[in-house]
């Protein structure tokens, strides 16, 4: 039997699986897309409930036949914050996936405080659009809740809208619906980024969860776990995907 290193206890050290302990994702995608529903069946799953959402913009209507999920209306970041101090200070581990809803409207929140303490130190700016200066504040401010939820000991799923854009050269982009370089660095910060689409085709409305990265579309799978697209995608499908590629 190989010999444990004594500096690899003291340093804490572990392997990649050992330390990715929780699932981590970010879903996104156009209005009715089917990305709530997505995070709600969460709850259908031992290893994933009981579910707690943190709902920024009444987007919960979906889950209204879920007696068996709990919903926190959050429309402040003062609320925000005091939810995720309870959660993160429950010794009893109760939720063991926490669902942010969404991202989106977080960072419209989040600029919104930002302005009023502009227009408290400067009145004379009231009514002026945002500068370069209030966009990095609120950007490095959703980065850090981003970060604080993912390191929650439970599963985390947040929710964004997509937006498309067009370069100089015509070329066509699909990526979360957050201004600037934010769409960009926010999936960096997760382990899997799905891109969720809804297509009426002859059998009906087909929901599709895409984890792979193209030309056109942000999406990543780190835990190499996943098809590349998912269909009628599910949070027990995608759990026990990655737990029989842990147990190989």
């Amino acid at each position: 039997m190989a010999q444990v290193s004594p500096l690899r206890e003291r340093i804490g050290a572990t392997s990649p699986m050992e330390a990715v302990r929780y699932l981590n994702l970010l879903v996104y995608g156009p209005a009715g897309s089917g990305k709530t529903y997505l995070a709600g069946t969460a709850q259908d799953h031992p290893d994933t409930s009981p579910v707690l959402f943190l709902d920024m913009e009444g987007g919960t209507t979906t889950l209204r036949h879920r007696k068996d999920i709990d919903v926190v209306r959050v429309e402040t970041t003062e609320r925000l914050n005091e939810v995720y101090e309870m959660v993160a200070m429950d010794t009893e581990d109760y939720y063991k996936t926490i669902v942010l809803d969404s991202l989106t409207e977080l960072h419209s929140v989040i600029m919104s405080d930002v302005m009023k303490v502009r227009i408290e130190k400067r009145p004379d700016l009231a009514g002026e659009p945002p500068g370069m200066k209030e966009w990095g504040l609120a950007g490095d401010k959703l980065k850090v809740v981003v970060r604080a939820f993912r390191d929650l000991p439970c599963n985390t799923i947040l929710i964004a809208l997509d937006k498309t854009d067009k370069d100089e050269n015509g070329k066509v982009s699909i990526s979360p619906s957050l201004p600037g370089q934010l769409s960009g660095n926010i999936p960096g910060f997760l382990d899997i980024v799905g891109y969720m689409t809804a297509n009426e085709e002859d059998d009906g409305i087909v929901r599709r969860l895409q984890t792979q990265k193209t030309r056109k579309v942000i999406a990543k799978d780190r835990t190499g776990a996943l098809p590349a697209l998912i269909e009628s995608p599910s949070i027990p499908l995608i759990f026990e995907a990655l737990s029989d590629d842990e147990g190989e």
